[in-house]
């Protein structure tokens, strides 16, 4: 199986409690509340099985410095990164939106 192009991990935060961290490539990191890591894995099933017609996510994360910004088309999700779009086809969207799910 191929390296999947994410990874997704608990970290705690003093202030905060419990974090996920969402780290896309080496220059793109996430810190999520629970309920906001919830949320986003909603929103790809939701747009993945097409019962939401939405064709961006946005979110921005209270812990993070960066925001979200997911653009649906037809072949997955492509995350805007700040070195470049990354491509999520529906199998990897599928497997982060489980893998978030997992860790809340």
């Amino acid at each position: 199986m191929a390296e999947l192009p994410f990874s997704v991990s608990n970290v705690s935060h003093r202030a905060l409690g419990k974090l996920i961290q969402l780290q896309f490539g080496p220059d793109f990191t996430l810190r999520l509340k629970p309920a906001e890591a919830s949320s986003l894995s909603f929103a790809f099933v939701a747009v993945r099985d097409g019962i939401s017609p939405e064709r961006e996510i946005y979110m921005s994360p209270l812990a993070s410095d960066a925001s979200f910004t997911g653009l649906v088309d037809e072949d997955g999700i492509t995350i805007l990164t700040p070195s470049g779009p990354l491509p999520l086809d529906w199998p990897q969207v599928t497997m982060l939106a489980s893998t978030l799910a997992a860790v809340i």
